[in-house]
């Protein structure tokens, strides 16, 4: 009985001690963490954390240094819209000059295809680069009687060359100066026959004075 009593004692000091020991390690552990979980300590923490970045915003000094940036940047990307505006001017322009000059070509070859189309006018440019003289003559020859005919189409009235010039120059003709210069060749064809000279250069030169003739006459 006795040995029992004594087995119950030590089993009651036993688990005293448990719970002694439990409640120091409990009361160590809360001393060494207790600094960790304190508000003033996080709040002192989150503090000196945020700190440098709200002095950084307060500082007079980084706004001067965010204008100056700010300014730079804003002068940049003003040059930068300028300059592509007045690139794309420039192409524009560019467009229109090389739209004009193909159109330009284009009218020039419509009316080179309109002048090959009148047989008449066809026929006087291909006599006219032969190698005879005497084609040559026949071709002045031919436009004068081309030109005569084209005045009284016109309306003009007269009743020889000469008066049918002097009623499209008050008619308002341009190229009548060009006209009157190449019938005056032709009159000497006619009155000098071969005793008049003509040579190819010449006979070309006539030839594109009928030509500014013509053209403004609209035959070809």
């Amino acid at each position: 009985m006795a040995d029992d009593k004594h087995s119950e004692g030590g089993a009651d000091h036993t688990g005293l001690y448990i719970i002694a020991g439990i409640v120091i390690v409990g009361i160590t552990i809360f001393g060494i963490t207790q600094p960790l979980f304190n508000v003033d300590n996080v709040t002192d923490k989150t503090f000196d954390t945020f700190k440098p970045i709200v002095a950084f915003f307060l500082n007079p000094n980084t706004w001067t240094v965010v204008g100056v940036i700010s300014s730079c940047l804003s002068i940049f990307f003003i040059a930068i819209i300028i300059f592509s505006v007045v690139r794309m001017r420039e192409i524009q322009i560019h467009e229109k000059q090389e739209l004009d000059h193909e159109i330009h070509e284009a009218l020039l070859r419509d009316k080179e295809i309109t002048r090959n189309e009148n047989p008449r006018w066809h026929y006087i440019l291909t006599i006219i680069e032969s190698s005879n003289e005497s084609d040559w003559r026949v071709a002045i020859i031919e436009a004068d009687t081309m030109l005569e005919e084209a005045f009284r189409e016109k309306g003009l009235t007269g009743e020889t060359m000469s008066e049918l010039l002097e009623s499209a120059r008050s008619s308002g003709y341009q190229s009548i100066g060009n006209a009157g210069d190449a019938h005056g060749v032709r009159n000497k064809i006619a009155h000098a026959g071969s005793e008049f000279t003509l040579t190819q250069i010449e006979g070309r030169r006539v030839i594109k004075m009928y030509q500014n003739v013509f053209e403004e006459l609209g035959v070809i």
